[in-house]
């Protein structure tokens, strides 16, 4: 039984740590955010901790068994509260590369050759 429960545990961290990242950073720091200036430094700050911004994170990479449905969701919740434009929409761009699912990649020419 403590196997399992040392598994369990271990899937869960991973899956956390995988998702630690500027995206995180965003989602600790930005709720409640009151104005634009104050949400373009903490944008900064993430951004120095975490070089590559969103660009370095796997899309769906914060998905897990406590964690939000979607990006929407996620969002919803997390965004409420705060009144800076810039913040509310940057935690939209990390909650939905966090936890929206990947989609498939579709080629530029897959319409003509499907047909």
């Amino acid at each position: 039984m403590k196997t399992i429960t040392v598994s369990v545990l271990l899937v869960l961290v991973s899956a956390f740590a995988q998702a630690g990242d500027h995206a995180t950073c965003i989602l600790d720091k930005m709720p409640g955010m009151q104005n634009d200036a104050a949400a373009y430094a903490v944008s900064t700050l993430c951004l120095q901790k975490n070089p590559g911004g969103f660009s370095v994170i796997e899309q769906g990479s914060g998905r897990g068994l406590f964690s939000y449905d979607s990006g929407a969701e996620c969002a919803a919740k997390k965004a409420a509260g705060t009144p800076s434009l810039i913040g509310g929409r940057l935690i939209y761009v990390a909650c939905n590369k966090l936890y929206d699912k990947p989609k498939p990649q579709v080629g530029m020419f897959d319409d003509l050759v499907n047909k």
